[in-house]
């Protein structure tokens, strides 16, 4: 894998790009490695058996992930989806990438991460760039954080 350093500043440009396209249809979907038999049932009710799911290591990895690809490790994504419990430090700088290129990263029901107060985001998280993230939210099965630590 290349190593290389990925900035982005809202508004003002950044050293990635989105990839000129995304299947939503039949999507590959990556997820955390230790977390992928939970999330696999979740993601095949959303979008169906065809589904190719895509288990990886490092949140900021993930998020590479979705975009051009500079090396042929990354840029194999459409989507990052995250059911468990997952610390805001690890996905904040990706939140940051995604919404400097027009990404969304959002919890999944579809609101906004709240970045202050505890250090844990409990709602899980859907991540994508170029295509309408509601209606992604949209597709996604009935969830209950309640259950998913």
């Amino acid at each position: 894998m290349l190593l290389s350093t990925a900035w982005a500043l809202v508004g003002d440009g950044s050293n990635l790009k989105p990839r000129t396209s995304y299947n939503m249809n039949s999507p590959k979907v990556i997820v955390s490695k230790s977390h992928a038999g939970k999330v696999k049932g979740f993601i095949e009710e959303a979008f169906g058996t065809t589904t190719v799911i895509l288990p990886a290591g490092g949140a900021g990895y993930k998020v590479l992930a979705l975009l051009d690809p500079s090396d042929e490790d990354i840029g194999k994504a459409d989507m990052y989806i995250h059911v468990t419990f997952i610390k805001k430090w690890d996905i904040c700088a990706g939140n940051g990438l995604l919404t400097a290129l027009g990404g969304h990263m959002t919890t999944l029901k579809g609101e906004e991460i709240d970045y202050s107060g505890v250090a844990g985001n409990n709602g899980g998280l859907l991540a994508s760039v170029k295509v309408d993230h509601q209606a992604l939210v949209a597709k996604l099965p009935a969830w209950d954080s309640a259950d998913k630590h």
